[in-house]
């Protein structure tokens, strides 16, 4: 049966009540092994398993099958390539190779003529021990590194099968760089891929295709798989940012995180595509001060009042000069600090603690603290808006009082008056 066709019902079969291991799903867990956790229909059946088994093997939540045709099976630390059972003995890799062959010749991924000619070549197919053959662009290309491993990658490079022009863009590629996104990854989101703008529109399960010709310096790769680059995944999250404040965020991230040097690159990649016009303006606002999402959000708030911080991350010394704690968005003239509050009520007591300690010594050294969290921002922004407004002319109303006192003790001739203003 073409693996294409293949379907599963919900209520086909039950679950069982416990997991299960068929004759054919040590063979197959070796396969999605050396391919990052993934497997083709065909190469599953071609280990020994039957349609039904495989049917068991998701519905029981052992493996899934995020697209059509590709199984996701988790592989633990001794079936990951280069574990301790991989250890190369004497003609081992020779073994391997022509045994891989042959689950690809009976699988009918290769036909028989070409298998014959790759086993004489001895090793044209295997990566070797301690690797893994990629399934990127077809069932096997270059090796990946075994560190590389999560659920989420195996999600990949499922998708990637059978695509060899695909690219993974998008959010997915962002995830897979280390950009902190607020939306948690989640086996419902789709894999982002990106293909050249003459191939197919089919959008298949479990993948969103976008259609685009990518520039060579614009792709890289990442332990065996094609993704945009840092520049080009930033351009893609800004440009599909729902708001300014979402997009901003993007880049403040990417540049505290050191994920492209700086923005040329991004806005580059950028320039000329549909919607960049509306994000001319916000290039120039991002700050890689910045350490969350929150503490943007705050300061571009502030800043559309004309109430910009004038300082973030502001480093608070003692007697001693050292460093005691920093402030996310500053007034240091006014000791002012606004924190972007992020905890929540599975943050850890220890954290909490930590914070009221650091609340306390910020209070004897006469600075005013003001919290406010995601809601605050959401919700309610006037009252964000308007407490650092009053905070802020409070403090210009002292200094003007203190200015006048100054003022009259100095016409009084009273000069040591004067001093001991000044520096209460």
């Amino acid at each position: 049966m073409d693996s294409r066709s293949m379907t599963f019902s919900a209520s086909a079969s039950s679950p069982p009540t416990r997991p299960v291991r068929y004759p054919g799903f040590d063979p197959a867990v070796r396969i999605a092994g050396r391919q990052g956790g993934a497997i083709t229909y065909r190469q599953a059946m071609a280990a020994g398993l039957t349609r039904g088994q495989l049917r068991q093997l998701v519905h029981s939540g052992q493996w899934s099958h995020p697209v059509r045709g590709v199984f996701v099976v988790p592989l633990g630390p001794t079936e990951l390539p280069g574990s301790v059972n991989d250890v190369p003995r004497p003609g081992d890799r020779r073994r391997a190779e022509h045994s891989e062959i042959r689950e690809k010749e009976s699988a009918g991924l290769v036909r028989n003529d070409v298998a014959r000619r790759r086993r004489k070549r001895h090793g044209a197919i295997t990566a070797g021990p301690g690797h893994a053959a990629s399934v990127v662009g077809g069932e096997n290309t270059t090796p990946i590194l075994p560190v590389f491993f999560s659920p989420f990658s195996a999600r990949v490079r499922a998708a990637l099968i059978g695509r060899p022009r695909a690219v993974v863009c998008g959010i997915t590629a962002a995830r897979l760089h280390g950009f902190p996104l607020e939306v948690p990854e989640s086996s419902a989101e789709p894999v982002h891929l990106l293909l050249p703008a003459r191939q197919t529109r089919a959008q298949p399960r479990g993948i969103r295709l976008h259609f685009s010709d990518l520039d060579v310096d614009q792709r890289v790769e990442l332990g065996g798989i094609p993704l945009t680059s840092p520049e080009r995944t930033l351009a893609d999250l800004v440009l599909a940012a729902q708001s300014r404040e979402v997009a901003v965020a993007h880049l403040d991230a990417a540049l505290h995180r050191g994920l492209v040097p700086s923005l040329a690159g991004a806005r580059a990649a950028a320039e000329g595509r549909r919607g960049f016009r509306q994000t001319t303006d916000w290039w120039s606002l991002a700050d890689g001060r910045a350490e969350t999402p929150l503490e943007t959000r705050l300061r571009l708030l502030l800043a559309d009042n004309g109430l910009a911080p004038v300082e973030l991350q502001w480093p608070v010394m003692d007697g001693t000069g050292q460093i005691i704690t920093r402030l996310d968005l500053a007034w240091p003239a006014q000791r002012l600090d606004v924190e972007a509050d992020t905890f929540s009520a599975t943050s850890p007591p220890a954290m909490i603690y930590q914070d009221r300690h650091r609340g306390n010594i910020l209070a004897a050294l006469r600075w005013t603290v003001l919290r406010f969290s995601v809601a605050d921002v959401t919700w309610y922004p006037e009252r964000v808006v308007s407490a650092v407004t009053r905070v802020l002319a409070a403090r210009a109303a002292e200094r003007a009082e203190a200015s006048r006192a100054v003022a009259e003790a100095s016409a009084a001739g009273t000069a040591a008056v004067a001093e001991r203003l000044w520096a209460s």
